[in-house]
């Protein structure tokens, strides 16, 4: 029997294998990974057999139309946003659209609205609500870290801090302020989830549009953009995006 040269056993190893590491290979290029920071009713975190909020909801279904797997990680925001900058992780869960962020995020198409304005106990009147100056002279509560916190602070609002939309509620209820100045989704949620309901009145001030956004630095930024705006098109047009959101209402 006449025995081959080693190097074409090795060779031949070679093809056997090959294969399997370019289909590994094209599988990590589809995965995605994303960092969330809790945000109720959009994004949950540890929500255990409950609903994983109307953000996460819409990314699980866009990726699975795309074929991409997706793994997302729940960080506090200022982290978030400095690891997708950094290139570290692909994108953020959901986010607001500023001019200084174009140097380092691509937007999807609008994920949704936000809307901003203020809860006022049953006893308090707000005459003219047409800018944060006008709460001047009301006790008001914000979430620390949120944006509309430091829209208070900027135009020179004294505003009390609270950690999370509960201890905005609890400020309220308790008559320890005449108003919270907060994100009208995440306050009713978290109203809806309370054993005590009061009852508050609730005043538009803007609503914004946000947006999946990526890091510019992911070498898959563009084919990613690319598969979320088809998503987005594809779940708004067979009705998937709006039984989302009507499930979270």
């Amino acid at each position: 029997m006449k025995l081959l040269p080693k190097h074409v056993f090795a060779i031949a190893s070679l093809i056997l294998i090959f294969p399997v590491v370019k289909k590994s290979i094209a599988a990590e290029n589809q995965q995605v990974t994303m960092a969330c920071s809790s945000f109720p009713p959009y994004k949950i975190e540890n929500p255990g057999i409950g609903p994983k909020g109307i953000d996460v909801d819409i990314m699980l279904e866009i990726f699975s139309l795309a074929g991409r797997d997706v793994e997302y990680t729940f960080y506090p925001w200022q982290r978030a946003l400095k690891l997708v900058q950094q290139g570290k992780v692909d994108g953020l869960c959901g986010c607001s659209y500023h001019p200084a962020r174009d140097k380092d995020f691509l937007f999807s198409d609008i994920l949704g609205y936000h809307s901003q304005g203020v809860f006022l106990s049953e006893d308090v009147t707000l005459q003219k609500f047409d800018s944060v100056l006008d709460l001047k002279g009301l006790s008001v509560a914000s979430v620390r870290g949120y944006t509309v916190h430091k829209e208070l602070i900027d135009n020179g609002i004294n505003a009390y801090e609270a950690s999370d939309d509960n201890e905005l509620l609890a400020l309220l209820e308790n008559k320890r302020v005449d108003a919270i100045y907060s994100y009208r989704d995440s306050v009713l949620f978290a109203l809806a989830n309370r054993e005590k309901k009061g009852a508050v009145t609730y005043k538009e001030l803007v609503s914004h549009p946000y947006y999946f956004c990526f890091s510019k630095k992911s070498e898959k930024v563009q084919s990613i953009i690319n598969d979320v705006n088809r998503g987005l098109r594809t779940i708004r047009h067979n009705g998937t995006y709006e039984k989302i959101r009507k499930k979270y209402q």
